[in-house]
């Protein structure tokens, strides 16, 4: 008999995306594995004026006040000493919380969904403070310098060619999974279910965050005749809710609103449109879920590669603000049109969540 084993996935609320990807993995362990056990950690500090507290204000005033200054640094940061410095520097930052961390909860193996966790491990595992198995998950259709890391034992990855990119940065091709970005149980199960979309019915989200212009967008919209009604979700974004609120009072629609919610399934189940800024993860829900897409607010950096993978794959349009009035009008007005975006999702892979369980298991069972 097996002894049962103890697994850590962490995760970085930098966004909500990592965070949902890794509760999608956890999912995965349990049903596959349920004598094993798995815990999803925050690895942002609650500490206020922590390094890493300091960094994700920092970046969320950046997108919002100077994004064309995130995206030079996200550029210049690729494949630089620069980048290469500046992971090392934050590596170092998390490399006390990270090694005590492991001291306290000594699992057998650990996954990351996020870069800053996975590079303090990576320090631990290059000096030979920690041996356990580590896995990273990279939940973009991009790769960052600051998920180099040599000491991790496996990669999951979104597509073949991030696998072939991932190549080029010097990591081992039999280090390298193509797994796809891990999705919930539940999108699979209402993709099944295939009940009939509402028609015109457009769902409007701004990720876990509620970023991008959110309220401009549902003004625009409120114009297209062909919209029967909207659904939106604000996610944490407390003050957005309110806004949109006081919005929907005044718009010729009617709005259903949703704050933070585990519902999107649904959701996306019910809407023939998903309009949103191209966060990997809901954009991969959409595309298990055949929900075409039409993509806005596109924040610099990694969501301008999300947004190009999933035009070039005819499952979304990619367009500024002037143009999405346009862009959801053409569609809804064409079933042609939808059902050609649609099937294009079919791309998606299956159990995805799944398939990183199983590479997590395959790295356990060599230790």
């Amino acid at each position: 008999m097996e002894i049962a084993r103890k697994f850590y996935i962490m995760t970085a609320s930098i966004g909500t995306g990592h965070s949902q990807a890794a509760r999608a993995i956890a999912e995965a362990i349990q049903r596959t594995h349920p004598s094993d056990s798995v815990q999803v950690l925050d690895f942002v500090s609650s500490n206020l004026f922590s390094i890493d507290h300091i960094i994700k204000d920092g970046y969320l005033k950046m997108i919002d006040v100077f994004p064309e200054m995130y995206d030079h640094l996200y550029s210049d940061s690729q494949m630089s000493r620069f980048g290469q410095f500046s992971q090392k520097m934050l590596s170092l930052s998390f490399k006390r919380r990270m090694k005590n961390l492991i001291m306290a909860t000594k699992p057998d193996a650990m996954i990351f969904t996020h870069p800053f966790p996975a590079g303090a491990a990576d320090l631990l595992k290059a000096e030979g403070s920690i041996s356990i198995p580590l896995l990273g998950v990279i939940t973009d259709f991009d790769i960052h310098q600051l998920w180099i890391d040599r000491y991790l034992d496996g990669y999951c990855v979104a597509t073949p060619d991030l696998k072939d990119l991932l190549e080029t940065y010097d990591i081992d091709g039999s280090r390298i999974r193509v797994t796809g970005i891990p999705v919930r149980r539940a999108f699979y199960e209402k993709a099944k279910e295939r009940e009939a979309f509402e028609k015109g019915t457009v769902l409007v989200m701004g990720g876990g965050l509620g970023l991008g212009n959110v309220v401009d967008n549902i003004a625009r919209l409120d114009e297209v005749e062909e919209i029967s009604k909207f659904i939106v979700v604000t996610g944490k974004n407390i003050s957005l809710y309110e806004k949109v609120a006081a919005l929907a009072e005044k718009l010729k629609h009617p709005v259903e609103l949703h704050s933070y919610t585990n519902k999107v399934a649904e959701m996306m189940a019910r809407s023939e449109i998903l309009v949103t800024k191209p966060g990997a993860l809901t954009c991969t829900e959409a595309m298990v879920m055949h929900l075409p897409m039409v993509l806005v607010n596109t924040l610099p950096g990694q969501e301008r590669a999300n947004a190009m993978h999933m035009k070039n794959l005819g499952c979304a349009e990619w367009v500024k603000r002037g143009e999405l009035a346009d862009s959801v009008r053409a569609i809804l007005r064409d079933p042609l049109v939808r059902k050609k975006m649609a099937d294009a999702c079919s791309v998606a892979p299956s159990g995805s969540a799944d398939q990183v369980a199983k590479v997590l298991y395959d790295l356990a069972r060599k230790q």
